[in-house]
This record gives structure tokens, C-alpha cells and sequence, in this order.
């Protein structure tokens, strides 16, 4: 009886932890008012009868404060899966990991002190203030990290939607993407996109909103990572390739680093301006000694070849060269290939094309063009973002200052505007020294079924950018 009674003391002190499931959320699942009433009653109970059964009818009051004792500590117990949910969160991956392993142990350490205390006879001049102690602190520590993390990391909402003040992504809309050059045997392929994170609506109003956000909070606190990940997934989801590229270089030492992988994909396929020299420089200054984004040898080694793509795409053979010479010293490309890049001088490419929705301008489709690179090193083909249009209203768009390579279009829109047939597709095409002016056939598009002209998505497409110069196409162009 004293066994059993024992035994399922000890189970039922403990359930403050292992009650705890984890939720598919950002944190744990709370422990419910009910659990913890009937936790705290069973442990009184079970107190005062183990302690009964083992030392007499003496024991009992020592047993119910066993048990009263025990069900404070457990209480605070049962904040630590969140809080230290939230200490990783906000950037202690490994004090995370050591506090949400340790818990169910600190918390029997402390059970077992307890009972010594309030049984051991040549303990009892100091056993109540050593018990009460030993509670206390449990209460301060725990009381004194939830108000730390609440005031200074935003600790308590339970996700990004709740403290951003967010669509969750069961609210997001679900575009198509229609990708214009040969696929699976077929002309074009039409796919679903979901607008959203994996936990956020990911609209342009969305998008702000998780901007301010970030800007309020200084880019720390419990959800800042999950936020900076949202808004620049969001950007190269509505291919708004300029704040893109401003969201990936985004660097607050200690808080952010630059997304060097995405943003040099960015600047390799986008327009060689200065302006974008500018950001590559901007970029490469932002590496200085940090170590955020070349903890693993082979993500350097990527990112240290794309800085050299990069550099030779805007034709500085110079800082091409030194960041290849940056590769000899990682130890990890010894057996791997070294990509280079070709040292390019073409800067005054153009594309000029049209799209056309059942016979009319299709002003609320989006046009992107995606630059074609073929890596020789793992045999794999990458459609990277160059630019985004939407076509004026007469349905015509162009990009400019592109270099030479092979590119393809893309149509971003909902999903009964380009479910249809097309007509005119362009396939690949390629901007070279040669021909260095593309026009392109215009883009026919007819619906299966006809549907109503409002503009999709919470907040509709993205303001289109104002054309540098509003040059006309010259008379004689490549026709593909």
C-alpha cells in the first residue's frame, strides 16, 4: 500500500510536466485550469496518505503540506516548456534545449528535497524555511522570466499572426502561377500558390503589417525571426524583386543576417545597373568577420561563388578573383567543383512583350521574367527572379538592362484568369551580345469560363514600378 500510494504520488506531482503536449504552434500547449485544479487536489490527497501510511496519523499534516508545496513548484514547472520555447526563440537555441530537457528532473530534485525537509527530525528547526525557500524560488525564477521575456521579447502571444496582428494562413488566398516554357512534355505549366507562410497570410497589407512589426521591436523579441522569414518569402511570392532584395540584405548584428544565398540569386539574374552594384557592394561590406550564414563549409563555398558570379556578371573581374581565392581556405572543397562565373560586359538587353486576356489588355496579371542558370556541379537547372511588370494598358511590358543569358516569363494572377488555353508562349529565349534586343510575340491568354473583374487578394497586385524611361521599342527587333 505504502508502494503504491507513493508511486502514485510521484506520478501525479511530476504530471505538471509530462502533461504538457506539444501543440502545432510556436509554443507548447498550456496546461488547462482543470488539469492543473484536479493535479493540485491529487497531490494533497495522495500527500497526506502517503505520508500517513509511511510515519502515521502524525504525518498527515506534513503529508498535505507535501502536497500543497509540491503543487506549487509544479505550477512553475509547468511555465518552463513555454519559456524555454521562448528563450530559443530568441536566440538561446542551447539554454533552450538544457532548461526543456532538465525540467522533469529539477522539478523531482526538488520533490524529493521537499519530502527530507518536512520528514527528516533533525532537519525540523530550519525544514519549513528551507521548504519555503526552495518554493520561493521556483516562484521568482519562473515569475521573474516570464516578466523579462513578456517586457523586452515580447513574450505572449502564441503566434506571429497574434502579435503582428495578422491573417492566420487559413485566411490567405491561393494564386496561380503560370510558367511559360516547356515542362513535363507540355508547352506551359499552370500551378497553385498559396499566399502565406506557414503560419501568416502573406498579402501585401500582410506583408507591411509584419514590416512595422519588425520595426517596432527593433527586429528582437520571440517572433522576429519567423517575422523576417515571412516578409521575405512574401516578397519573392508577389515577385517585388526590389524590396526582395532589400528584405534578404537586411543585417542587424546580433538579430539578422543577410540572406546571402537569395539575395546574390537576386543581383546574378536581375537588371546590371548601378544600383544594383551598389547593393552587391552593400552586400559583400555586410559579411565583414561576421560568422551568420558560413557556419557550414559548404553554404560558404556557395556563397562565396555566388559573390564571385555576382561580381562577374557586372564585369569586376578584380573582386571576382578574390572571392574564388577565399575558397582555398575551406576545408570542405577539397572533393566538391568550383563553379566560376564568366566575366560579362552586355548591360543594355531588352525584352518587349504583351499579354492579352481574351482579346483585351490584362493589366491585373503579373509578368515575371526569370533568368535560366544551369549548375554544371549538381546537373540541376534554377529559374531565378530578374524583374516583375504589370502591363501598362495596352497590355505591353518590357525589361531593360538585363544581361546576357537565357530567360523565361511567368504569369502571376487568380487562378479563373489563367486556367485556359495559351497561344504565343515564348518557350526560352535569350538575350545574347548579338541580338541583344528581344520582342517577343504577344501572349494570348482565353479563359475557360468567364469571371467576374474584380482585382484578386486582400489588398490586390503590388503598385507597379514607373519605367525608368518611357522609351518606344526600336523598329527592328529579334521576333521569337
Amino acid at each position: 500500500m505504502r508502494l503504491f500510494l507513493f508511486g502514485s504520488l510521484s506520478w501525479v506531482c511530476l504530471g505538471w510536466t509530462v502533461s504538457v503536449r506539444l501543440f502545432p504552434d510556436a509554443f507548447p500547449l498550456e496546461l488547462p485550469p482543470s488539469e492543473a485544479l484536479g493535479l493540485l487536489l491529487g497531490s494533497t490527497v495522495l500527500g497526506a496518505a502517503a505520508f500517513a501510511a509511511a510515519r502515521g496519523r502524525g504525518a498527515l499534516v506534513p503529508g498535505l503540506a507535501f502536497g500543497a508545496l509540491a503543487s506549487a513548484a509544479g505550477w512553475c514547472a509547468s511555465r518552463w516548456p513555454q519559456l524555454a520555447r521562448a528563450v530559443e526563440l530568441c536566440g538561446g537555441i542551447f539554454l533552450g534545449i538544457v532548461l526543456s530537457t532538465s525540467l522533469t528532473a529539477a522539478l523531482a530534485l526538488s520533490h524529493a528535497a521537499l519530502a527530507a525537509f518536512l520528514v527528516r527530525e533533525d532537519w525540523r528547526p530550519w525544514s519549513r524555511r528551507a521548504a519555503l525557500v526552495l518554493v520561493g524560488t521556483w516562484a521568482a525564477v519562473t515569475l521573474g522570466a516570464d516578466a523579462a521575456l513578456t517586457r523586452v521579447w515580447g513574450f505572449g502571444p502564441r503566434s506571429l499572426a497574434a502579435a503582428a496582428g495578422v491573417p492566420t494562413n487559413r485566411e490567405a488566398d491561393t494564386l496561380a502561377v503560370a510558367w511559360l516554357y516547356p515542362s513535363g512534355g507540355r508547352a506551359y505549366r499552370v500551378d497553385a500558390r498559396r499566399m502565406s507562410s506557414e503560419t501568416t497570410d502573406l498579402s501585401p497589407d500582410s506583408i507591411d503589417r509584419l514590416e512595422g512589426f519588425l520595426a517596432r521591436h527593433g527586429f528582437r523579441g520571440v517572433f522576429a525571426r519567423e517575422a523576417l522569414a515571412a516578409v521575405r518569402l512574401g516578397r519573392l511570392q508577389w515577385w517585388d524583386e526590389e524590396r526582395a532584395l532589400d528584405a534578404l540584405m537586411i543585417s542587424v548584428p546580433g538579430r539578422a543576417h543577410p540572406d546571402y544565398l537569395r539575395a546574390l540569386e537576386l543581383l546574378r539574374a536581375g537588371p546590371v545597373t548601378a544600383e544594383r552594384y551598389g547593393k552587391l557592394e552593400q552586400l559583400a561590406a555586410s559579411t565583414g568577420q561576421r560568422v551568420e550564414g558560413f557556419e557550414k563549409a559548404a553554404d560558404a563555398q556557395r556563397i562565396f561563388e555566388g559573390f564571385s558570379a555576382a561580381y562577374a556578371r557586372f564585369g569586376d573581374e578584380v573582386k571576382a578573383r578574390e572571392w574564388l581565392i577565399l575558397l582555398d581556405g575551406l576545408w570542405a572543397v577539397s572533393e566538391k567543383r568550383i563553379e566560376v562565373g564568366v566575366v560579362e560586359e552586355l548591360r543594355e538587353g531588352r525584352v518587349d512583350g504583351a499579354i492579352l486576356l481574351d482579346d483585351a489588355p490584362a493589366p491585373r496579371l503579373r509578368v515575371g521574367l526569370f533568368a535560366v542558370w544551369h549548375s554544371s556541379a549538381t546537373e540541376t537547372t534554377h529559374y531565378w527572379l530578374s524583374g516583375s511588370r504589370v502591363p501598362d494598358p495596352d497590355g505591353r511590358f518590357y525589361f531593360d538592362a538585363l544581361g546576357p543569358g537565357p530567360y523565361v516569363l511567368a504569369l502571376l494572377g487568380r487562378p479563373e484568369d489563367l486556367r485556359g488555353s495559351f497561344a504565343g508562349v515564348p518557350g526560352v529565349f535569350e538575350v545574347t551580345y548579338e541580338r541583344p534586343e528581344v520582342l517577343l510575340n504577344p501572349v494570348r491568354l482565353r479563359r475557360a469560363a468567364s469571371s467576374p473583374l474584380e482585382p484578386f487578394g486582400p489588398a490586390g497586385l503590388p503598385e507597379a514600378r514607373v519605367p525608368r524611361a518611357a522609351e518606344p521599342p526600336p523598329p527592328a527587333r529579334l521576333r521569337r
